[in-house]
């Protein structure tokens, strides 16, 4: 080999390992150092230092969620509410979602052992931020088998690790909770009213999702309201909300639409239409309004929409809650309701003396803290006011009542969204059978959101 073409071989060569030398040197000194992120995305493979600076945010694992496994259970109103605290000792990571069931147990002796069977299942998920303790809750038609205990239990392989997504959303002040008024009422007629079993019908002939409003809305609220599993809030107010599009993700998974959108389309129209039958259209005037005309069965126009919309208000009055503009048989029935309830001549006709009592407890409406709809044993209002600078699209709340003796009576759970450095107002109502004295537990109002879960923000 020519001397000159070795000595381009061995340039070529002396050039590439500069380069490469160059490069590796180049490499180590931009390179990041690996973070707390990186270190849990890795598993906690060796070679991976989490220490320095990091040394604050040490990856934990599920044996952070501290909780008791047994679990406490209240019935209202025919259902079992089953609740369990859980808190996460972690100072900087979240369980941005995690699997949990409670497990319905039932003691069999078997050959003189005592042998644990799980009969029933709840299964649901969760989030939970850093150093917070918190609620889960879960609801259930009363079973017709027995049980002896309900055991929480949480799947450490379903858990997903991560931050919030600012330092500020760690803080325990997130929100702040105030004007807050407890009143108790009577509930005498809620037996009568969940007894009703007048058929409803109702017409869908248009898609529905967030932000419809209308008497289409309060139909379909009409319906899912009859099921609290289906739809907890139960609030029939004629605006396709948060609460209403979670209630109709839960309606299309029970009668089996996949996927569940929230979306009230053609299959789930299809659904209602073919359950409820068919109804007539309305309209809804949401002004107020003072009663001057007598009504009765067969009566028509502005003045029936507008009874329809006050009485909706009651719904053990009015539980059907439909604003038709016709005076049906559904508004008879409401009419002889209230009647009864206020000591009236039961007639089923909006006549004087119903009149002018219907326009007294209008006029008086606002002006009475003691004044709720009959058939409720407990109304809980607050205001929750958001401190942080984002806007949360789900914000559960959970209100507790307790008797004198700080039992466990009442508990409730409803969603909203939440305005950036805004304050919401939100309520809670109860209509079992309460004790005479009931307050607000202690600690008894509890407001959560997943912090850690950009699809959470406005």
């Amino acid at each position: 080999m020519p001397e000159r073409l070795v000595k381009q071989v061995m340039y070529s060569i002396f050039t590439m390992i500069v380069i490469f030398v160059g490069g590796l040197i180049a490499f180590q000194i931009i390179k990041p150092n690996p973070s707390c992120f990186d270190h849990k995305k890795n598993n906690n493979e060796e070679g991976v230092d989490c220490g320095g600076p990091c040394q604050s945010c040490e990856i934990k694992d599920l044996s952070a969620l501290e909780y008791n496994s047994m679990s406490a259970w209240l019935l209202q109103d025919d259902k079992y509410f089953v609740y369990n605290r859980i808190t996460n000792m972690n100072d900087a990571w979240g369980a941005k979602e995690f699997t949990y069931t409670f497990d319905f147990v039932k003691e069999v002796d078997v050959k003189g052992r005592i042998k644990e069977e799980v009969i029933k299942t709840i299964e649901n998920t969760s989030y939970i931020l850093p150093k917070q303790s918190k609620y889960l809750v879960a609801m259930i038609e009363k079973p017709s088998f027995e049980f002896d205990k309900i055991v929480l239990r949480v799947d450490d392989k379903k858990v997903v690790w991560a931050k919030p997504l600012s330092p500020n959303f760690i803080e325990a002040n997130l929100f702040s909770v105030g004007n807050i008024v407890l009143k108790t009422g009577s509930g005498q007629i809620i037996s009568e009213a969940n007894k009703s079993t007048s058929k409803v019908n109702y017409t869908f002939s248009k898609d529905l999702k967030r932000g419809s409003q209308g008497e289409d809305v309060f139909n379909l609220q009409s319906i899912l309201a009859q099921n609290l599993a289906i739809y907890p809030e139960g609030v029939v107010n004629g605006i396709f909300d948060l609460p209403t599009y979670k209630a109709v993700i839960r309606f299309q998974k029970s009668i089996g639409i996949s996927p569940q959108t929230g979306i009230v389309d053609y299959k789930t129209r299809e659904y209602l239409n073919q359950t409820y039958g068919g109804g007539n259209q309305g309209t809804t005037s949401v002004s107020g309004f003072t009663f001057n005309t007598n009504l009765e069965f067969g009566s028509s126009g502005s003045e029936v929409s507008e009874l329809q919309r006050v009485l909706k208000e009651y719904p053990a009055i009015y539980p059907e809650g439909r604003l038709t503009g016709k005076f049906d048989y559904l508004l008879k029935k409401a009419i002889e309701r209230f009647q009864a309830e206020y000591g009236l001549q039961v007639t089923g006709a909006f006549d004087t003396p119903t009149r002018t009592k219907l326009n007294s407890l209008i006029n008086k409406s606002g002006t009475n803290d003691n004044d709720i709809p009959p058939g409720v044993t407990a109304h809980l209002s607050f205001d929750v006011f958001n401190n942080t600078n984002a806007s949360w699209k789900e914000v559960s709340t959970i209100g507790f009542l307790c008797d004198s003796e700080q039992n466990l009576v009442a508990l409730a759970q409803t969603d909203n969204e939440l305005t950036a450095q805004a304050s919401q107002s939100m309520s809670l109502s109860w209509t079992h059978q309460l004790p005479e004295s009931i307050a607000i537990c202690p600690g008894g109002i509890n407001v959560y959101t997943n912090t850690m879960d950009e699809r959470n923000v406005q």
